[in-house]
């Protein structure tokens, strides 16, 4: 071979080593994961067999006809002592392609090798994840350890909703983006505080998911960073000087009825807690169903609810309550971490079992379930938030844009509690609370007694030494049915 020859053969054998090298990069090497001449069946772990097509199957066997579903249903798993240990039971037995996780499920099941880590898959394909919401991908990066194993194509956060009406009544400033807990508690108090239990307005409300006097508290403290228990729960941190002066604030708004006080609810939530809906209550932070039960909705589901919970059965009538007229801003923060939030949750995250023969095909299914495509579908109906960026907006033209505008805190591992501790504590905090707001114990006796009871209920609940998950935000996965689509 002469030196010419040579030279085009080592030239020829490049150029074929970087075409290759293309085509493995953007997927143009592969034969289609999902060929469309090629049957595939693809075993998906998920609530139940119905409200996987309404949510996903049915749009998606539209635009891939062979591809079929089987579905193994997973609310048993929900509603386990341990639904971690009992998802990753399943998935030994059944072994599914793709599974739908809870945030505690994914952080576990990751940690234990058991989820197919879709950073390279994410790469090959040219998977455009620059365009899902920069907080849920760091979100589900954290709780992978720092890599990505799920996706999640909608999440849940929190904002703060105000009436336009009653701050333009009374001469109160209305509230504004990035507004710290301080404050909010400040322009709370602006409000009258005479009336009636009955028909007196409050500057600021708990949500009908927050019904109990502690929530507030922990939820001011959270966005300080602070928990009220060691990373191992043996012991209780509220001895710090912060803790007592968010005890005072939220407890004086309480015992100047600035603040509503809800009764302790073991369930956390109570249909008591609709103030704000009802327009008794100037301003309450909650999640975006709020946002879609706006106007005549709203009001018609406040009397509607109000009706079914009367106790003894009987269904009164409720006069019918004037739409609110609202705006909506971000959450309260603190000072400290003004662009972050601790109300942030993934309640539907899909991941691919890293023990999947159809690894490829599974990635494709989530691809889809988190494109634009899709995503558009999902907005016109779905009451939750889109992970997929630009849909700020939701179907009605309500702009949802102050959930999108706050990072989710760094959060450490899923935290475990002494068995029975939270009950035991929340009546403790609600009687030390009770005790303060109507002045038979000042601020420092219950503050003191909270402490005190606290660790002793704490040392009691660590003799079984046995633990439960902490419970999951907005109700959890099954809340996600109806918050997440």
């Amino acid at each position: 071979m002469n030196k010419r020859k040579f030279t085009h053969s080592i030239m020829l054998l490049l150029l074929i080593a970087m075409l290759a090298g293309c085509a493995s990069g953007n997927g143009g090497g592969k034969k289609e994961a999902l060929d469309p001449d090629t049957p595939v069946t693809l075993k998906v772990a998920y609530f139940n067999e119905q409200a996987f097509y309404q949510s996903y199957g049915n749009v998606f066997s539209a635009k891939y006809p062979n591809v079929t579903f089987e579905i193994i249903p997973t609310m048993e798993v929900s509603q386990a002592e341990d639904p971690s240990q009992a998802m990753s039971d399943l998935i030994d037995a059944e072994q599914p392609d793709v599974v739908l996780l809870t945030t505690e499920q994914y952080e576990t099941l990751a940690a234990n090798g058991k989820l197919y880590d879709l950073d390279a898959m994410v790469q090959q394909t040219g998977f455009d994840i620059e365009n899902i919401v920069e907080g849920v991908v760091q979100s589900l990066r954290d709780a992978g350890g720092g890599k990505l194993y799920g996706l999640s194509p909608s999440f849940n956060t929190k904002a703060l909703y105000y009436n336009k009406d009653l701050f333009t009544k009374y001469g109160v400033p209305e509230p504004t983006d990035n507004m710290t807990w301080e404050e909010v508690l400040q322009l709370a108090a602006r409000f009258p505080t005479d009336g009636d239990d009955e028909s007196r307005i409050y500057g600021f409300a708990p949500s009908m998911f927050d019904q109990n006097p502690f929530k507030l508290i922990q939820n001011i403290a959270a966005a300080k960073g602070l928990k009220y228990l060691n990373a191992d729960a043996t012991e209780l941190t509220m001895s710090e000087p912060e803790w007592k002066e968010i005890f005072e604030a939220v407890v004086g708004g309480y015992e100047q009825k600035s603040v509503f006080m809800p009764e302790s609810s073991p369930q956390g939530f109570s249909m008591d807690g609709m103030l704000f809906q009802e327009g008794r209550a100037a301003m309450v932070v909650d999640n975006s169903m709020m946002m879609v039960m706006s106007g005549k909705g709203m009001a018609a589901g406040a009397v509607t609810m109000r009706a079914a919970k009367s106790s003894d059965g009987e269904v009164k009538e409720f006069e019918q309550p004037e739409p609110i007229n609202m705006g909506v801003v971000t959450a309260p923060v603190d000072a400290s971490a003004p662009d972050q939030t601790s109300e942030y949750e993934l309640s539907q995250i899909f991941a691919v079992n890293a023990a999947s023969s159809q690894a490829d095909q599974a990635w494709a299914f989530i691809q889809y379930v988190h494109s634009d495509e899709a995503a558009k579908i999902r907005a016109k109906t779905s009451v939750g938030l889109e992970s997929r960026v630009g849909y700020e907006t939701s179907a009605n033209g309500d702009d949802l844009s102050p959930f999108y505008k706050l990072k989710p805190m760094p959060k450490e591992s899923t935290e475990w509690y002494p068995k029975g501790f939270r009950a035991s504590f929340t009546t403790i905090a609600g009687e030390e609370i009770g005790a303060a707001a109507s002045g038979s114990k000042t601020f420092d006796e219950a503050f003191d007694a909270l402490v005190s009871r606290g660790k002793d209920a704490l040392a009691e609940a660590n003799l079984s030494g046995e633990k439960e998950r902490d419970g999951e935000g907005f109700g959890g996965m099954v809340n996600s049915i109806f918050i997440g689509g």
